[in-house]
Formats: structure tokens, C-alpha cells, sequence
């Protein structure tokens, strides 16, 4: 039997027919004859739809207004992704490589663990469509860092940050240490549902552009697109941050051109 769709991702010939069924389309790539998603082995982790106010009267003028948002049912990485996720999409020539700078993780032998830093948006954006979703809306972001809805001040409740808690600055950089920690390394810093380093080690570009504050932003948990800056959102502090950075509605911005030691990414889908 002549079998043409073999699944309608059939990406070489079909050797009972002699047919080819054309190329692989997005981020496929060609695995004994058929078209396959890429595996970068990454962990999702489930966070459930709700609502959650956006913002503090705490902080920032751009953390304001407070404001009501929905949030749809979605999973984000469990960790910031690692040089070693990130190499895999570069294997494939799906990524292109990140920044070498100062303390950039990928010129490194021993930093597989480590978050991919150094990577522009747009690098950080392509990763996460080939992993099969996207960068996480500014709300989504904030939305699962405070626990899907616990509103808390920071991932892991009301403490304040410490070196127990976050890769983080605390007398001085990082910890004492000049480069990143290996992901999940501070597991008592983890979210409600799980989720390590929404506080610290990297800050995290996200989809949105920057606002200076929340005046029409939306309320349906969707990315900030029009009318913004020139420059991303990125959340979550990083090795360099204080307590008040580290704050689950802290925000701050960064051309989408940057590669900063500082700067890595996780996806949500």
C-alpha cells in the first residue's frame, strides 16, 4: 500500500512509492525520513489560569497602576535555560550563537548547567519558537513568579531575599562568586508551582515592549506590543540585584540588541 501523507511531516522519499512529500517546515528537522520536532530537554511546568494584580503601589512608578489581568492556562521551563539546551538548538543550526564577552557562559567547557546568558532578544525569542512556544508575556511572567495568583512579593513568599534564596547581590556580587550559578542551584527560592530562579542569577527578557507604566496596558494576560519603546521588558533581577530588584513586580528594560552577562530567558507556551 502507497502511503503519501505518512503523517503529512513525511520529509524524504517514500520508499514503497518513490514519492517525496516535500521539506520539513519551521524548526523540523529531517530524523529517518520524517520530520520531528527538535528536543532540547526541557522541563515544562504546568501553571494554571487566573486572575492576579498586576503591579505595587510598593515600587516603581512604572510598576503602576495596579491593575486586574486574566491569565489563560499555560507551562513555563522550570529553569532558565542552560548552555547546554541552548547548544543543542545551535547543533542543529536552528540558534545562532551567543555573545563570548566578559563572564559570557558559553566560552566556558564547565557551564553546561549554567543559564544561557549573553543572547539578544531575538536570539532568545527564536529559541523559544523552535522549543514550540514563545517568550512569556510581561503578565505571564509576573503572574507565575507570584505563585499563579498568591500575589507574593517575591517567588518564594514574603522573606526577604537573601543568598539562600537567590543568586543575587548581598555585600557583593553574585554571592561572592563573579559568574551565574548552575540553574535550580538556590531550590529553596523556587515558585509555588515550582519554578527555579524566577528571582535572580539572570534577568529575563520577555515578549512585551517597554511601557513606563501600566496606563492601558491589557488585562487578558496577552504581550504589550504596540506604542512602547525601544527596548524589551526583562524581569527578575539577577546576580547583580538587590532585595527590591528581586521583587516578583520589579521591572526593568534593555534594547533588544543587548548580550549582557546578566540577560538569559526562559519560554512559556
Amino acid at each position: 500500500m502507497c502511503v503519501t501523507d505518512c503523517r503529512g511531516r513525511e520529509c524524504g522519499v517514500d520508499f514503497n512509492c518513490g514519492i517525496s512529500c516535500g521539506t520539513c517546515s519551521g524548526c523540523q528537522t529531517c530524523v529517518d525520513g520524517f520530520c520531528q520536532d527538535p528536543d532540547f530537554g526541557l522541563e515544562w511546568i504546568p501553571i494554571p489560569g487566573g486572575s492576579f494584580e498586576m503591579g505595587s503601589d510598593a515600587g516603581d512608578a512604572n510598576e503602576q497602576p495596579i491593575h486586574q489581568v486574566s491569565v489563560e492556562a499555560f507551562e513555563m521551563n522550570a529553569t532558565e535555560i542552560t548552555v547546554a539546551q541552548y547548544r543543542r538548538c545551535v547543533d542543529e543550526t536552528l540558534c545562532s550563537e551567543p555573545g563570548t564577552g566578559y563572564e559570557c557562559n558559553w566560552q566556558f567547557h564547565d557551564r553546561d548547567a549554567h543559564p544561557m546568558n549573553c543572547v539578544t532578544w531575538e536570539q532568545a525569542a527564536r529559541f523559544c519558537t523552535c522549543a514550540g512556544g514563545g517568550l512569556p508575556s510581561e503578565a505571564a511572567w509576573e503572574y507565575a513568579a507570584r505563585g499563579a495568583g498568591e500575589q507574593r512579593t517575591y517567588p518564594w513568599g514574603e522573606e526577604e531575599a537573601s543568598c539562600d534564596l537567590a543568586m543575587m547581590f548581598q555585600g557583593q556580587m553574585g554571592c561572592g562568586s563573579p559568574s551565574t550559578a548552575p540553574v535550580c542551584s538556590r531550590v529553596q527560592g523556587k515558585s509555588a508551582q515550582g519554578l527555579c530562579d524566577m528571582a535572580g542569577n539572570v534577568w529575563e527578557w520577555v515578549q512585551d515592549w517597554y511601557h513606563p507604566s501600566y496606563q492601558g496596558a491589557p488585562d487578558d494576560g496577552s504581550a504589550w506590543e504596540a506604542g512602547g519603546s525601544f527596548s524589551r521588558v526583562i524581569r527578575g533581577g539577577s546576580l547583580y540585584s538587590s532585595p527590591y530588584e528581586l521583587r516578583t513586580s520589579f521591572r526593568n528594560l534593555a534594547p533588544p540588541t543587548s548580550e549582557q552577562q546578566a540577560f538569559g530567558f526562559r519560554c512559556s507556551r
